[in-house]
């Protein structure tokens, strides 16, 4: 399977003649928040980060493919054990390789900017993408009371599946800013090492909404 795989993207990086390389800021906000058990608040209410992403297309249909490696971050202060302050810190590294398409202009096999050509700007902008990906979920816990005390530690690999929408932005020729939104269904997580409620083994947090603003440089300067 891990061949195929590879052989699938060697392939369809083959017949792209242009390529691009996007940086990003990314924001997930988990539609289920665990409560603390002293208080009312919810912890991790978002997680914020940046990525990184290669982006090629086919060359006769507005069909993208931008494999990209994200990196998130939360972080709490909680009340842990006879009112003891503890540290909580979420980091999530992810792969995912993002499928994109252009619904009103599919059938186009101009390998220019979508914002460099002229008029019809939601047509030839708006796009829906679906990402599958994989993510490894670090939780760790430790006090601030005791310096030599071991922190706790969850980690764990996570699929997920993310779809939504954007638009393309022209900030030059070579420049496109990509504003998206996207729901995302991610498994449950293990966090049993940490938490000693019943349910806390699968704890459905990684679910919710993610946005992504992607601000993308092309190299094919020669074609313009």
């Amino acid at each position: 399977m891990y061949k195929y795989l590879i052989y699938c993207c060697l392939t369809l990086m083959s017949i792209s003649a242009h390529s691009q390389v996007g940086i990003k800021a990314v924001n997930t906000w988990p539609q289920n928040r665990i409560a603390e058990a002293n208080s009312s608040n919810k912890l991790f209410p978002t997680l914020v980060g940046v990525g990184i992403d290669y982006w090629f297309r086919l060359r006769q249909y507005r069909l993208e493919f931008l494999p990209a490696i994200h990196a998130q971050y939360a972080h709490e202060n909680v009340i842990l054990n006879n009112e003891k302050v503890g540290k909580l810190n979420w980091t999530v590294f992810e792969f995912v390789p993002v499928l994109q398409f252009y619904p009103f202009d599919f059938k186009n096999d101009c390998m220019c900017p979508t914002f460099s050509k002229q008029g019809q700007f939601f047509k030839k902008g708006f796009f829906i993408n679906v990402a599958p990906g994989i993510a490894l979920s670090n939780l760790t816990n430790s006090s601030q009371h005791d310096a030599n005390q071991q922190p706790l530690k969850a980690s764990q690999w996570v699929p997920f599946i993310r779809a939504g929408l954007g638009i393309d932005l022209g900030v030059s020729d070579l420049l496109t800013f990509s504003p998206s939104i996207n729901y995302q269904f991610a498994h449950t997580l293990d966090w049993s090492a940490i938490f000693s409620s019943t349910s806390s083994n699968e704890i459905n947090i990684y679910t919710g909404l993610f946005f992504n603003a992607r601000l993308g440089w092309r190299f094919d300067r020669k074609n313009y």
